[in-house]
């Protein structure tokens, strides 16, 4: 998976739609192999996420950004963590390891030009544990015992149902809404979830179900684990490339 940050001197540069360099990192089993700090040849800030799908990533750290961008980024697929600064390589470090710190709702706070959009992120915005009361309904769903997109929402009340009585093979996933890890690895889960069917793929935020997390020890998120015939059999700590999770499934089936 690749991670790329607007990039200035080290640090993180503050406007995206006016960087000139991108770092990329590329990471393996929750850690960066390898690094790269790329020209963006002058791309705008439409321009900009064409320019990083291009380059295969799926995550982007920076400071400000406008409305218009945010939903190029959508679009494209690509996680957005706004709001962040200082060195760009501790904050890849602390998204690996589940506590940047980063605000959801930042946006650009400069005027550039009638091109720009600095406005609000309009209809359709979803802010995380950042704002009271708010709940992100992103790729990893929302309600208690739902279906979407093959993934079942777990809870104290469905987790015998869903989990303990069970046939066949069943996967947990442990995540949060503040967990940088856990949103990258929420598209690796729903990926697999259609293309293994035999399999049944679940999923407990551990802030509202810290019951469920603590009866199986877990101490850090994202956590995978894996039960068979209700039984658990074993488990995945951190962020997982998804042949590496493919590959736990296919060994446990």
């Amino acid at each position: 998976m690749r991670i790329a940050v607007t990039y200035e001197n080290g640090q993180i540069f503050q406007h995206f739609g006016h960087t000139e360099t991108m770092k990329f990192y590329d990471i393996e089993d929750g850690k960066v192999v390898s690094s790269e700090v790329v020209d963006t040849n002058g791309s705008g800030h439409g321009a900009l996420a064409g320019f990083l799908a291009d380059h295969g990533v799926k995550a982007l750290i920076c400071g400000g950004i406008g409305g218009g961008a945010r939903n190029a980024l959508a679009d494209a697929g690509i996680t957005l963590y706004p709001g962040a600064s200082g060195s760009a390589d501790d904050a890849v470090a602390a998204l690996l390891a589940g506590h940047l710190d980063y605000d959801p709702d930042t946006v650009c706070a400069h005027h550039h030009g009638e091109d720009h959009d600095c406005g609000s992120q309009g209809e359709g915005h979803s802010c995380g544990s950042h704002g009271e009361g708010h709940h992100e309904c992103g790729s990893h769903g929302c309600g208690s015992g739902s279906k979407k997109g093959g993934i079942t929402v777990v809870t104290s009340q469905n987790f015998d149902a869903e989990v303990k009585n069970h046939k066949g093979l069943a996967v947990l996933d442990f995540w949060a809404d503040w967990c940088g890890p856990c949103r990258m690895l929420a598209p690796i889960m729903e990926e697999l979830s259609h293309e293994m069917t035999d399999v049944h793929f679940c999923k407990v935020n551990v802030d509202e179900e810290l019951s469920i997390a603590m009866a199986f020890k877990v101490a850090s998120i994202p956590t995978l684990a894996f039960f068979k015939d209700g039984k658990f059999v074993d488990q995945s700590i951190g962020y997982q490339p998804k042949e590496a999770v493919r590959e736990i499934i296919e060994r446990l089936k």
